[in-house]
């Protein structure tokens, strides 16, 4: 194992003593502004996964780490309650979608982590939301061995703090108390797969 990383008992591999960077509006618009046009089509991606694999009406999403609200202004057009968590400054959000400061304090139809979970340091937090589902997007980490993932292009010191594979998320969601609906790298169609292998990892997941 790479230093200054552990493989925990579930395999998802794990930064020991991380310093998260501060998320703030420079870092939103590095990611998010620049790239209006993908932002939407991947929001669209994302609805569209999610609809179809739960096959019923939403009410109530919860979008963690919600970034520039691409995401949740796109689902708040067909869901009526829309709500956005982050932990940097807010970036504004429109007026139809509330802001809350708490993720396990109310209950949502879906909560989402679209290249969230894997920035927050203690993730055990999971097990205390209140929802039917939960759908993640991470990136894959397929760890073939030490050297790919030094180089690995995802592996960001102090902000991606933990790596997951499908295995280990399924087995990490397992144990917060969800079964697994659906996983794929559906994501890769827009995003690609630059080295031949899957890029982004999706799970929808059931709460037992």
């Amino acid at each position: 194992m790479l230093e200054g990383y552990e493989k925990l008992r579930d395999g998802i591999i794990k930064q020991v003593d991380a310093t998260p960077p501060v998320y703030d509006e420079e870092y939103i618009g590095k990611y998010y502004l620049a790239n209006g046009t993908f932002q939407e089509e991947l929001s669209c991606l994302r609805l569209g996964l999610i609809l179809g694999q739960l096959n019923h009406p939403i009410n109530k999403i919860l979008d963690v780490g919600y970034g520039n609200g691409g995401f949740l202004s796109r689902a708040a057009k067909i869901v009526e309650g829309c709500y956005g968590y982050d932990i940097g400054p807010a970036y504004p959000l429109p007026a139809k979608i509330k802001l809350v400061h708490s993720v396990t304090n109310a209950y949502y139809d879906l909560v989402t982590f679209f290249n969230s979970l894997e920035h927050i340091p203690d993730i055990d937090f999971v097990k205390n939301l209140q929802c039917q589902h939960v759908a993640i997007t991470v990136p894959w980490c397929h760890y073939f061995s030490d050297d790919w993932f030094k180089d690995w292009k995802h592996r960001k010191p102090n902000e991606h703090i933990w790596h997951f594979n499908d295995e280990s998320l399924t087995r990490f969601m397992s144990s917060q108390g969800y079964g697994v609906l659906h996983t794929s790298n559906a994501e890769d169609c827009l995003r690609g797969e630059p080295l031949g292998y899957p890029n982004y990892l999706t799970a929808i997941f059931k709460k037992n």
